[in-house]
C-alpha cells in the first residue's frame, strides 16, 4: 500500500522522509506509513533516516511502535534516525516512554541534515 502523505527525498544515504498529514492516528495510515519507512531503510545501507513530522499534530501510541520498529530496521543496517519538527506535546510523549534516548530529535529537518553532512555513517 503505497502512502500518498509522505514525500522522500534523497542526498547520497540522508533520506528526507517529510510527513504531510496532520493525525496519525488510524491504522490504515500508521501501516502505509510504516510500511514506507521500512521500504526506505531496506533500500538504503546505511540509511541516515530524518523523518520530518512537523505537520504532524496527533499521533497514537500504535504509531509511535511503529517508529521503534522502523528505528531497529535501521540499525539493522548499520543507519540511525532522527525525528524533526515534533511539536512539544508530541516530543512529551517520547520523553515520558523513554524513546528520547533512541532517536535524535530536532526542531527542523534541515539542522539534522547538517549534522549528518558533518558526520556521515
Amino acid at each position: 500500500m503505497a502512502c500518498d502523505f509522505l514525500m522522500v527525498q534523497r542526498y547520497d544515504n540522508i533520506v528526507l522522509a517529510k510527513v504531510m498529514k496532520e493525525r496519525l492516528l488510524d491504522p490504515p495510515s500508521i501501516s502505509s506509513l510504516a510500511e514506507a519507512l521500512n521500504a526506505e531503510c531496506d533500500r538504503t545501507a546505511r540509511i541516515s533516516l530524518v523523518i520530518d513530522m512537523s505537520d504532524v499534530g496527533y499521533l497514537s501510541s500504535a504509531m509511535i511502535g511503529k517508529l521503534v520498529a522502523v528505528h531497529k530496521a535501521a540499525k539493522l543496517g548499520k543507519g540511525r534516525v532522527a525525528i524533526a519538527g515534533l511539536k512539544a506535546p508530541l516530543l512529551a510523549m517520547f520523553k515520558v516512554t523513554q524513546l528520547d534516548k533512541l532517536f535524535e530529535f530536532a526542531a527542523d529537518a534541515e539542522q539534522i541534515i547538517q549534522l549528518y553532512r558533518r558526520k556521515p555513517l
